[in-house]
């Protein structure tokens, strides 16, 4: 089977994309970051899948400092990844950034990712995530001071603005570039509307049209009909999967034209086996319930077999639940109006 040919990139920034980061990522479909999803083991999982780059679930900069075992865990990497990995950060200063980017290097991790999209009131009421973008001038000077005190690569993933009122994206994506960023992610919804309503890919079109700076486009992808149309109908550089990622983990595999053999009950052991690897007996449990559930949504008796899960106290109990519940597992796609997940990630 032929794989998915990317679009010819603009002359514009043809030179970005064939010499930079980007010329790194090893597809045009990316995984979106997720807070409390993208951890070590899923990032493991989607680039057994093909993901063409891998990013980590927000992590704290100032949690770095306090010696806090869990955060550092948030920023483990794979052994012999074929994506290349970047550390997401948040942070109330570029300083606090920049001393946070040594944690980072020693994990291995090729680039540093700030969040400028979180929309959570206790990060925003700091001045991070999404409340960056009131303020283009700010932010430009901010990102500038983190690329030159820090020796990996710098990108950014942002929203399209605070509200409809302050649709600063455009101001925010040259900040960007003036600042030495390899590329700009952009979820394509404002802060106001959290993860409600629908992506604005109209918007992230124009953005692209004229941005000097690579643009991954985000938000809404369910299936890889339609990443493919997203980024040829948007001209965006790549794009971004989240939730679509956790019904179907062989999405990026048939973006790019493979075939996506797996079954559910193989990609569960897989990731059962990928948690032994990395957590303790009590965490292990937890995350295998919820990546089962996240599978089993949208098939006949989901909702009871959810219910199941989270009774259940042992791995043994939860895999044998699975293999009872998969065994005639049926292909799921996403209908575009169903809700699932509508709490955040992309």
């Amino acid at each position: 089977m032929n794989t998915f040919t990317p679009p010819h990139p603009t002359h514009e920034n043809l030179s970005q994309k064939t010499e930079g980061l980007f010329a790194k990522a090893r597809n045009p479909f990316w995984l979106a970051p997720m807070a409390g999803i993208t951890d070590v083991c899923f990032r493991q999982l989607m680039d057994e899948m093909s993901a063409g780059v891998l990013i980590s679930e927000l992590v704290s900069a100032k949690g770095l400092f306090y010696n806090s075992e869990k955060t550092r865990k948030m920023m483990r990497i794979h052994a012999n990844s074929k994506s290349i990995v970047g550390i997401q950060l948040f942070g109330e200063s570029a300083e606090d950034i920049i001393r946070a980017s040594e944690f980072v290097e020693s994990t291995g991790a090729d680039f540093i990712d700030i969040n400028l999209g979180c929309p959570v009131k206790k990060v925003v009421k700091k001045g991070c995530g999404a409340a960056l973008l009131r303020d283009p001038a700010y932010l430009e000077n901010f990102l500038y001071t983190i690329k030159k005190g820090i020796r990996l690569p710098l990108t950014v993933k942002m929203r399209t603005g605070w509200n409809e009122e302050e649709l600063t994206v455009h101001e925010c994506v040259k900040a960007a570039y003036n600042s030495g960023c390899e590329w700009v992610a952009i979820h394509g919804r404002t802060r106001a509307q959290g993860y409600e309503g629908k992506a604005n890919w109209g918007l992230m079109a124009e953005v692209k049209e004229e941005a000097k700076i690579p643009i991954i486009g985000n938000g809404d992808i369910r299936s890889a009909e339609q990443a493919k149309k997203r980024l040829q109908e948007s001209k965006v550089d790549a794009v971004m999967i989240g939730r679509g990622a956790l019904r179907n983990p062989g999405i990026f595999n048939e973006c790019i034209g493979l075939s996506n053999d797996s079954s559910c009950l193989k990609i569960i052991h897989r990731y059962r086996n990928s948690l032994s690897e990395h957590y303790d007996t009590r965490f292990s449990l937890i995350l295998l319930r919820k990546f089962s559930a996240w599978l089993a949504f949208g098939n006949k008796g989901a909702a009871k077999f959810r219910k199941s899960m989270f009774e259940c106290i042992t791995t043994a109990e939860v895999m044998e639940k699975v293999e009872e519940f998969f065994q005639n597992e049926q292909p799921l796609r996403f209908d575009d109006d169903e809700e699932f997940m509508m709490g955040g990630h992309g």
